[in-house]
C-alpha cells in the first residue's frame, strides 16, 4: 500500500483551501478575507508557505506512522512518536514564521506570542491530524479489499488447478483401460484407437491452460466418442449434434467431457443410443446429454467427474449457469445452460 505523493498533495491542497475558506466565510461575506488577502505582502506570502508546509507535515506524519506501525497494532509507538514529533514540527513552524516576520518586518507588523500562536492554530492542527489518519484508513480499507480479492482469486485458481488435475488422471485411467482392452483382444482398431488417444492427450497437455474456442471442445468430444465406438466395434449407438457458431464462443477446457464420459461409463449404449447435443444462440451455450442407465453399476468408485464439473461451474460461472441433472429410473439426463455475457 504505497502513498502516491502527488495525489496526496493535491487532495491536501484542496482540503487546506476549502477548510480555510470555510473558516474565513464571515470575513469573505463582508469583503475582508484574511485568507485571500493574507498573501498580498511578502510577509503574508512567506507565512502562508510555511503554514502550508507545516500543515502538510501534520497530515503526513500520522499517515506514515500508521502506515509503519498500525498493521502490527503498535499503538504505543504511534502515540509516542506523535507526542515527540508533532511538537517539534509545531515549534519549527513557529520559529520559521517568526524568522520570516523578523527578516521582512515593517513598522506596522507584529508577531504573536507562542501561546496565542498555538491557540490560533490548534483547531487546524487537529483537523490536519484527522485528515492524515482518515486518508490512511481509507487507503488501508481499499488495500485490504484488494488483498482479499487477490487472495480469493488465488484460492479460486488453486482450486481450479486442483480440479483440472483431477480430470487428467480420471481420463487417462479410462482411456488406457479402453486401449488395453482393444490390444488384449488383438482388435484391428488398436492402432487407430492409440492415434485418437494421442490426439486427445495433445489437447489436454497443450490447449488447456486457458479458455478455448468451443469448436475445440466439440472436436475433443467427437474424438472421445470415436474412441468409444472403436472399443465397442460398432455395437455402440450414439448421436452427437452441434448447432450454432462454435468458433466465437470460448469456454474453459474439459468442461463438458465429464458428462459424456459419465454417459458412456455408466450408461447402456448397446441398448439405447447416447444423445449429446451442443447449441449456441447469441451469447448462450446449451449442452444436453442423455443415456439409458445400465442395469448394473460399472464403477463403484466413480463419480469424480460430475462433482468436479459442478464445482468448476460454481467457480467459473457464478450466477451465470444453470445445471439440471435428471436421474430417472430408466434415463440419466443432463442439461447445462451457460451465459457468456
Amino acid at each position: 500500500m504505497r502513498l502516491k505523493p502527488l495525489l496526496f498533495i493535491f487532495i491536501f491542497a484542496a482540503f487546506y483551501i476549502l477548510l480555510h475558506l470555510a473558516y474565513d466565510m464571515p470575513y469573505i461575506i463582508h469583503g475582508n478575507s484574511r485568507f485571500i488577502g493574507g498573501v498580498d505582502t511578502r510577509i503574508g506570502l512567506a507565512r502562508r508557505l510555511i503554514d502550508i508546509a507545516g500543515s502538510s507535515l501534520f497530515a503526513l506524519i500520522p499517515y506514515f506512522l500508521f502506515f509503519r506501525f498500525y498493521p502490527d497494532k503498535k499503538w504505543g509507538r504511534i502515540l509516542l512518536a506523535l507526542l515527540i514529533i508533532l511538537p517539534m514540527v509545531f515549534f519549527l513552524g513557529y520559529w520559521l514564521e517568526g524568522l520570516a516576520n523578523w527578516k521582512l518586518r515593517s513598522a506596522n507588523t507584529s508577531f504573536p506570542r507562542l501561546r496565542s500562536y498555538f491557540l490560533d492554530h490548534l483547531f487546524y492542527i487537529i483537523l490536519y491530524l484527522i485528515y492524515g489518519i482518515a486518508v490512511y484508513f481509507i487507503r488501508y480499507a481499499y488495500f485490504r479489499e484488494i488483498q482479499q480479492k487477490e487472495l480469493a482469486l488465488q484460492n479460486r485458481e488453486s482450486e481450479l488447478s486442483f480440479l483440472r488435475s483431477q480430470i487428467n488422471p480420471h481420463f487417462l485411467f479410462n482411456g488406457l483401460n479402453n486401449i488395453y482392452s482393444l490390444v488384449y483382444l488383438q482388435s484391428p482398431n488398436s492402432l487407430e484407437a492409440i492415434a485418437g488417444f494421442s490426439d486427445l492427450l495433445r489437447y489436454m497437455l497443450y490447449d488447456t491452460t486457458q479458455d478455448v474456442p468451443l469448436e475445440k471442445e466439440v472436436h475433443y468430444i467427437r474424438q472421445y466418442i470415436s474412441l468409444q465406438e472403436l472399443k465397442q466395434e460398432g455395437a455402440i449407438r450414439s448421436k452427437f449434434e452441434v448447432q450454432g457458431p462454435t468458433d466465437r464462443i470460448f469456454i474453459p477446457p474439459l468442461l463438458l467431457i465429464p458428462f459424456v464420459e459419465n454417459a458412456f461409463k455408466h450408461g447402456a449404449p448397446e441398448d439405447d443410443e447416447i444423445i449429446v447435443s451442443i447449441q449456441t444462440v447469441a451469447r448462450q451455450t446449451t449442452f444436453y446429454c442423455q443415456n439409458k442407465k445400465s442395469a448394473h453399476r460399472k464403477d463403484a468408485s466413480g463419480g469424480i467427474g460430475l462433482q468436479n464439473v459442478k464445482r468448476r461451474l460454481e467457480l467459473l460461472f457464478p450466477g451465470k449457469h444453470q445445471l439440471s441433472i435428471m436421474d430417472g429410473p430408466v434415463f440419466f439426463m443432463v442439461k447445462l445452460e451457460i451465459d457468456h455475457e
